[in-house]
C-alpha cells in the first residue's frame, strides 16, 4: 500500500535537543513515521529492522513533514520525509519483529576517571538518555542509559524499542567528546546529529520508561566530522537491537 500523509511536529518532541538551539532528534523523526502509518492502518506496527536511513535535513519548531510510503517486498516499506518538497529523510522500514538469535552483550574494561556525562553532552532533560559510563577501549564505549518518563516518547510508560538508538547515539557522541577531553580537558560539549543507520535489526516492540539500558558502540570508521558505529543496546543481557550509526559532529 503506497500513501502520503502529513506530520505535524509538536514543540514538546525538541525539548533538551538542544538548549538554544532545538532540533527535531533523528530517533523522533522515525517515530513519527511509525505513529503515522500505524495512525493510517488503525493497529500497531512491529518494527524488526532498518536496512537504511538516512538523515538528509535538520527539522526545526513549527515545521511541517509529509510522509511518502511505497510497499516493496518482504514485509518492507521505502519511506521519504520531505519539507516543503525537499527531502528530509528517507530509507527503508522491516515490518514483523527480528526473531534471529541475539547476540550477546559487548564487554569493555571499566573505566574509573570518566568526566561527568554533563560536561560532555549537549543534551539536557528529557533527551539526554546516557546517565554514566561504564566502560572503554581505545575504539569504544559502554553506557548506562535509559529513557525518561517524561520523554515525548514515551506513552502509557512505555517507549518503542527504536528510541534505544537514541543511547547508542548519544554514547557515540560521549566516545568522540571523550577523545577530544583527553586531547584537551576542559573543551566544551558539542552537538552531534544522527544522519544515518544500516542493517538495524530489533527484537523488541518497546521498553519501559526509566529501565537501565546499556548502550556499547565500536568505531568502524572516522573522517571527521564524520563517524560510523557500530552500536548495540541491551536490557540486562537481553539484546533490544544491534546494527550501525552514523553521526556528524558540529
Amino acid at each position: 500500500m503506497n500513501s502520503t500523509l502529513d506530520i505535524a511536529v509538536a514543540d514538546t518532541w525538541f525539548e533538551g535537543h538542544f538548549p538554544g538551539n532545538p532540533i527535531l532528534p533523528g530517533v523522533a523523526q522515525l517515530a513519527l513515521v511509525v505513529e503515522a502509518l500505524a495512525r493510517e492502518r488503525g493497529t500497531a506496527l512491529a518494527l524488526g529492522g532498518i536496512p537504511f536511513v538516512r538523515l538528509r535535513q535538520l527539522v526545526r519548531p513549527g515545521e511541517r513533514l509529509r510522509l511518502a510510503t511505497e510497499a516493496r517486498a518482504n514485509d518492507t516499506l521505502r519511506v521519504a520525509l520531505t519539507r516543503d518538497g525537499a527531502p528530509v529523510m528517507n530509507g527503508e522500514l522491516r515490518l514483523g519483529l527480528h526473531t534471529a538469535d541475539r547476540p550477546a552483550a559487548p564487554a569493555l574494561p571499566v573505566l574509573a576517571d570518566a568526566p561527568p556525562v554533563e560536561a560532555l553532552l549537549p543534551h539536557q532533560p528529557p533527551m539526554r538518555f546516557v546517565t554514566g559510563v561504564l566502560g572503554a577501549s581505545a575504539d569504544g564505549l559502554a553506557c548506562s542509559a535509559r529513557v525518561p518518563s517524561s520523554c515525548p516518547l514515551v506513552a502509557g510508560g512505555l517507549a518503542p524499542a527504536l528510541a534505544a538508538i537514541e543511547a547508542a547515539a548519544q554514547t557515540g557522541a560521549l566516545w568522540e567528546a571523550g577523545r577530544r577531553w583527553r586531547d584537551g580537558p576542559g573543551a566544551g560539549p558539542r552537538a552531534g546529529y544522527l544522519v544515518g543507520l544500516r542493517d538495524v535489526s530489533l527484537f523488541a516492540t518497546h521498553v519501559l520508561a526509566d529501565t537501565a539500558l546499556t548502550a556499547t558502540v565500536t568505531l568502524e570508521a572516522l573522517v571527521p566530522p564524520l563517524a560510523h558505529y557500530a552500536m548495540q543496546v541491551d536490557l540486562g543481557e537481553r539484546c533490544i537491537l544491534h546494527g550501525t550509526l552514523a553521526a556528524l559532529m558540529a
